[in-house]
Formats: structure tokens, sequence, C-alpha cells
């Protein structure tokens, strides 16, 4: 079966975003993954959590999950 490829989009995210758009910013790259056989791990969450609360860069997320994907 041919389906169609997903069209990637860039996401704009301001350094002034706010808690509720940092969750739903979240939310739209987890739903991307409904349907695959991908699913969240512990430290994958975590990492999460913290760009959501204002802890973390979108760049520190990219950094430690890279990191932690080449350490396996």
């Amino acid at each position: 079966m041919n389906y169609p490829a997903r069209t990637i989009q860039s996401l704009q995210v301001s350094p002034l975003a706010t808690e509720q758009t940092r969750q739903r910013l979240v939310s739209a790259i987890i739903s991307f993954t409904n349907g695959t056989p991908f699913s969240l791990e512990p430290h994958q969450q975590h990492v999460l959590d913290r760009f959501t609360r204002g802890r973390l860069t979108i760049d520190e997320v990219v950094y430690y999950l890279e990191a932690a994907a080449k350490s396996r």
C-alpha cells in the first residue's frame, strides 16, 4: 500500500513562549507518533517535562535526546 508521506513543517518556538504553549508543542510532537511503535521512555518524558516547565530550551531538549540515543 502507498501511504502519503507526512509533511514535516518547521515549528516556530519563541523564547517567551508560555508553559501552556510549550505543553501544546509537546502534545503535538507526541501525537505525531500516534500509530507508530514509538513510546516515550522515562528519561525522554523527564526531558520533555523540563522543557514544558521552561527549564530547558528546545535546543537543549534535542541535545539531551540525541546524546541519550548515541549512548545506547
